[in-house]
C-alpha cells in the first residue's frame, strides 16, 4: 500500500491551506512530480512524460510521434513510470518520432489491432465504417502499451494552437476571493471526462496521477494558498439535458462560487442539435444563478471522440455556440481546438484512455493546465 501525500517536486508539503479533504486523491509518493506535470505544455522547455503510443503500420517498425521536435530525449519509460527503455537497444529518435528497434522490449499495437472487421466481445465497439470495429478498453489496455517520453524541445519547435487567456476580468467574484485568500468553493459538473474516467488514479495504477479536477484544485491551493473546497458531482454517460434536470439537486445544494461545466461528448455522439445543447448549458447557468446570483462559471468545449469510432459525430459543432457564451461571469476553456491541434501532430491513441472518448493522464494534464491558466496569471 502506497502512503498518500501531496507531492511538490520531490519534497513533501503539507500545510493548513493545502490540507486535503475527503474528496481528494493526491499523487502518491515517488511517482509524480506535480510541479513538472503541471507546467503548461505550450510554454515549457522540458516536456515531462508526454504520452506516445507506438503503432506498427505494415512492414515498418512501430513508431509514435512527439508533439514537438526534440533537442534531447531524456528518458523513455512505460506509462507507469517504472521501467526505462534504452536508447539504441529499444528505441531511436528520428524526424520527431520514437521509432522502435527490431528487438525492442517496448509493447506496441498494429494498425489492424486498433480497427478491424471481426467483433471482439468486451474489447471492441462499432466503427464509423459499417461492419468494422475499433479497439475499446476501460481497464488500462491502452495505457499498458503507451510510453512516457521526457525531452527538451528545440527552441524552433513551438505550440501553434490556441493558448488560454487569463480570465480575471470575466470572473471578478472568483478572483476577489482568490486574491484575498477567502475560500473558493468549486463544483465540477459534467460527464465521465469530468469524473476522471481512465485516469491512472481511477484505474488504481501507477503513476496514480490525480484526476484533472483534482489537479486544478491542487494548482489553485498551491498558487494562492487558499482553502479551495470542491465537489465533483459529474456522472459518466450523461448529457447536458441530465445536467439541466439535476442542477438544483446536485449543484445548487453545494452553494458554489464557481461551477466548471463539461458536457458535450455524449451530446455530440447522440447528435443533439447545437441549438438545443447550448440552451441546456444556458439553462444550467441560469438555474445556478437563480439560487446564487454571485456564482460564476467556466464552460469547457469538449475534446473529440476517436474519428474512426461511431461515437465521433457532431462534437465539433458545439464549439462556436459555447464560445459565444463568453461574458461577465462566464469563461470558456476551449479544449476542442486544443485537441484538434494535438491531433495534427499526434495519434489519437497517444492521448486516450479507452480509444473511444476518454483522455489518458497526458490529455487530462492538458485539461488541468488549460483551466488553471484561466485562473492563475
Amino acid at each position: 500500500m502506497h502512503r498518500i501525500i501531496i507531492a511538490v517536486g520531490f519534497m513533501i508539503s503539507i500545510c493548513p491551506q493545502l490540507a486535503l479533504s475527503q474528496n481528494d486523491r493526491p499523487a502518491r509518493e515517488g511517482y509524480v512530480n506535480m510541479h513538472h506535470f503541471l507546467q503548461p505544455f505550450w510554454k515549457a522547455d522540458t516536456i515531462y512524460s508526454e504520452a506516445v503510443q507506438p503503432i506498427k503500420d505494415g512492414d515498418k517498425n512501430a513508431e509514435g510521434r512527439l508533439l514537438f521536435k526534440a533537442k534531447k530525449i531524456i528518458t523513455v519509460k512505460d506509462t507507469y513510470l517504472q521501467k526505462e527503455y534504452k536508447k539504441g537497444k529499444d528505441w531511436k529518435y528520428k524526424n520527431g518520432k520514437i521509432v522502435l528497434t527490431a528487438k525492442s522490449a517496448i509493447p506496441w499495437f498494429t494498425r489492424n489491432e486498433l480497427i478491424f472487421d471481426q467483433k471482439k466481445e468486451g474489447t471492441s465497439l462499432p466503427a464509423k465504417e459499417q461492419g468494422r470495429f475499433v479497439l475499446f478498453s476501460e481497464r488500462g489496455l491502452l495505457q499498458s502499451r503507451q510510453l512516457a517520453v521526457t525531452y527538451i524541445k528545440k527552441k524552433t519547435s513551438t505550440w501553434e494552437g490556441p493558448r488560454p487567456a487569463y480570465a480575471e476580468n470575466l470572473l471578478p467574484a472568483a478572483f476577489a476571493k482568490l486574491n484575498t485568500r477567502q475560500p473558493l468553493k468549486i463544483v465540477f459538473y459534467g460527464n465521465s471526462i469530468e469524473t476522471g474516467a481512465n485516469s491512472s488514479v481511477t484505474l488504481d495504477q501507477a503513476p496514480f496521477l490525480p484526476t484533472w479536477p483534482e489537479m486544478v484544485v491542487y494548482n489553485l491551493r498551491n498558487h494562492y494558498g487558499n482553502a479551495v473546497p470542491f465537489k465533483n458531482v459529474s456522472k459518466g454517460g450523461m448529457s447536458a439535458k441530465w445536467g439541466l434536470e439535476n442542477t438544483n439537486t446536485l449543484v445548487n445544494v453545494e452553494n458554489p462560487d464557481l461551477v466548471i461545466i463539461g458536457f458535450g461528448m455524449n451530446d455530440g455522439t447522440g447528435k443533439v442539435p447545437p441549438e438545443i445543447f447550448i440552451e441546456q448549458i444556458k439553462g444550467i447557468i441560469q438555474t445556478a444563478r437563480s439560487a446564487n446570483p454571485q456564482c460564476e462559471f467556466i464552460v469547457i468545449s469538449t475534446i473529440l471522440a476517436n474519428p474512426e469510432a461511431v461515437h465521433s459525430q457532431i462534437q465539433r459543432e458545439y464549439l462556436k455556440p459555447v464560445t459565444a457564451l463568453t461574458g461577465q461571469g462566464i469563461a470558456i476553456a476551449d479544449m476542442t481546438s486544443i485537441h484538434e491541434e494535438l491531433l495534427r501532430h499526434k495519434a489519437y491513441q497517444d492521448m486516450t484512455g479507452n480509444n473511444i472518448n476518454h483522455p489518458n493522464d497526458y490529455l487530462a494534464r492538458w485539461y488541468a493546465q488549460v483551466i488553471s491558466a484561466l485562473l492563475i496569471p
